[in-house]
């Protein structure tokens, strides 16, 4: 897909997209800023043509993950057009070999709940659920704050191993890092040491990160920091592991509702 342009790849995106449940439509530079911050190779992506123009595509992100070079697919859309022509499986067997001669060994992805009919696709393509993720919206709950939130001078490197599950490919320190000047990350220290932290796109109300210390927990320190970045306006979490208990009912206890949820999926090819 390099050699499509911007202008062509925006416009089949937002066509393929217009009628999705989510609002999925973009300017070339919003476009633009997605594939850099996801890191989208479009040289690993795929599309395909009628008459010379795309009219379905897949994006794919690459990474190395644990030593192990990881493809995500971050979109794929047909236009309403040609829907109905198997062009999805299409243009996944006609990727994946191409992915495994560049030594990608596992595929991962996110799919509504809701669709089932891509849901049903990507399972007959070989793909395997491997996790529920649920996104949150809402206007935390004020009260007190006991602790001192302060704004750290570097990207929260190391700061997730503070976590109990692996965010999923948008919010790993990767991309997080890919945001740029546009993150903030916050903190509350005890003897000097990093104990609490969330990192947030102060412009959006956006949470890519956050965890507490196990030691810590309990104390309202999540709270902290939710409050601190919220300021009494909406904020949002996406893609936060169903299985963990304990960040749902806090996200749940402070006044956040999900207002969504997909399946993760895997494949190793």
């Amino acid at each position: 897909m390099e050699n499509i342009g911007l202008s062509a790849l925006t416009h089949v995106f937002n066509e393929a997209f217009a009628d999705y449940e989510l609002n999925l439509q973009f300017t070339e530079e919003g476009l633009s800023n997605k594939i850099n911050v996801e890191d989208i190779n479009l040289s690993a992506s795929v599309a395909a043509f009628e008459n010379e123009v795309p009219v379905g595509f897949i994006l794919f992100g690459l990474d190395n993950i644990n030593n192990r070079i990881v493809a995500w697919d971050g979109g794929t859309g047909v236009i309403p057009a040609c829907r109905g022509r198997k062009l999805t499986r299409k243009m996944f067997d006609y990727a994946l070999p191409r992915l495994q001669q560049s030594g990608v060994e596992k595929i991962l992805l996110e799919v509504l709940k809701n669709n089932k009919g891509a849901y049903s696709i990507y399972e007959q393509i070989g793909f395997k659920t491997s996790r529920e993720l649920y996104a949150y919206k809402g206007i935390v709950k004020s009260g007190t704050q006991p602790y001192r939130v302060e704004i750290m001078k570097n990207n929260g490197e190391g700061l997730l191993n503070l976590a109990d599950w692996q965010p999923a490919w948008q919010q790993m320190s990767k991309r997080v890092n890919n945001h740029g000047d546009a993150v903030t990350v916050y903190c509350i220290k005890e003897r000097n040491n990093i104990v609490a932290y969330a990192c947030a796109n102060s412009s959006t109300g956006r949470i890519l990160q956050f965890a507490v210390a196990k030691e810590h927990r309990q104390r309202g320190m999540a709270t902290a920091l939710f409050n601190e970045i919220s300021k009494g306006r909406e904020l949002t979490i996406i893609n936060v592991d169903a299985g963990d208990t304990g960040t749902n009912t806090f996200l749940q206890s402070i006044g956040m509702k999900i207002f969504n949820s997909q399946y993760e999926m895997e494949m190793a090819i």
